[in-house]
């Protein structure tokens, strides 16, 4: 680094005063850097200056310095979001209601999607590109069977009316019963998975009567519509799809086998990030009430999001539960320990999940 004065005079002038400076007069050398304060004069950091500088110490370099800390800027904080097409984290999304909300505390958010069901999103939090998504309860017990390092920090009410199981119009399959040595198709370790062998549980059907196809759903309406399977076990809007597009029909069901939803956090983000991401959880609650005081337009905003025909839309609305985003209660934490402990036993996943051990820190 180098230090440019303007001519001799003023370099032999500093010269005597830094000398003076180190004998302990420092007032003189102060008053001599002021009046030259609108002059050329531009010291850039020598070693001579430096040295003159552990003696001489301005007041005002001690307020920049504090000035600047100040001034910088804090680090924004990311929340990136994985969501299902048709999901409260999709409408919420097109609502910019995060964005508003989150920004003046310096968060921002991510979007990441969207997806068809749960288990690619899951599959992003695995792979630390997302922090968080919400979907169906067995995908999301599978997945922290195989180890997924994620915790449930909230849950949506269950779903009653809105699974079924799907056939053609003119299958000859008309009751439950009728799908014994016939191909269904099913989520892998999901709920319509779940969905079928819970019912032929129940009705003393050994599992291996009914043949498995493992898509999803997205795949899968082109392969059922084909006839290349029999039927196909599946939750809204998909089942509206194939009613309104192709006049599918439900057969009836034995039993309701309800699922809840999950809301489900990488740890290390929840570690890393705690607050921004329970102000995230905390809007979407919040815009979960909002939707379900106003109907039409949470109908809209879905049919904005979904991209699927008004009829469909109307359809789902009909069977569709409620939203929320809920703190875990003790019975929801056991229907859920019921759940793991079944598609353990059942062979759907390898290892047991303790639910509470997989609920997220409350602090």
């Amino acid at each position: 680094m180098t230090s440019k004065f303007p001519n001799s005079h003023l370099l032999s002038t500093l010269k005597s005063l830094l000398q003076i400076g180190q004998q302990g007069s420092t007032k003189a050398l102060v008053w001599f850097l002021v009046a030259q304060s609108g002059s050329s004069l531009i010291v850039s950091g020598c070693s001579a200056t430096n040295s003159a500088n552990s003696t001489v110490k301005s007041v005002s370099d001690h307020q920049g310095s504090s000035t600047a800390q100040s001034s910088v800027p804090q680090k924004q904080t990311v929340v990136r979001i994985g969501y299902i097409r048709g999901s409260l984290s999709a409408i919420t999304k097109e609502r910019g209601t995060l964005e508003r909300e989150l920004a003046p505390k310096n968060i921002k958010v991510e979007w990441v999607g969207t997806f068809p069901s749960f288990a690619p999103v899951l599959e992003t939090i695995n792979a630390k590109s997302s922090d968080l998504g919400a979907g169906g309860d067995i995908a999301g017990l599978s997945a922290l069977s195989g180890g997924i390092n994620a915790c449930i920090i909230a849950y949506r009410p269950a779903n009653r009316n809105s699974e079924g199981i799907v056939v053609h119009a003119d299958s000859p399959i008309r009751k439950f019963d009728d799908l014994i040595g016939k191909k269904v198709i099913v989520n892998r370790g999901g709920i319509s998975e779940h969905l079928l062998l819970k019912l032929l549980e129940k009705e003393n059907i050994p599992k291996d009567k009914v043949s498995r196809v493992y898509m999803k759903p997205d795949e899968a309406l082109p392969a059922w519509a084909s006839h290349h399977v029999d039927a196909w076990a599946v939750w809204d809007p998909w089942v509206a799809s194939a009613e309104i597009k192709y006049n599918a029909r439900q057969i009836p069901l034995p039993a309701q086998v309800p699922h809840y939803s999950l809301y489900m956090v990488d740890r290390d983000a929840l570690k890393d990030k705690s607050e921004a991401i329970r102000e995230v959880i905390a809007i979407l609650a919040k815009e979960g009430e909002w939707l379900n005081k106003h109907p039409q337009e949470n109908q809209k905003l879905y049919q904005k999001v979904s991209g699927l025909p008004p009829e469909v839309v109307k359809r789902t609305f009909e069977r569709r539960p409620i939203d929320g985003v809920l703190p875990l209660e003790p019975k929801v934490i056991a229907d859920l320990q019921s759940a793991a402990d079944w598609i353990y036993k059942q062979g759907i996943v390898q290892k047991r999940v303790e639910v509470r051990d997989a609920l997220c820190p409350s602090s």
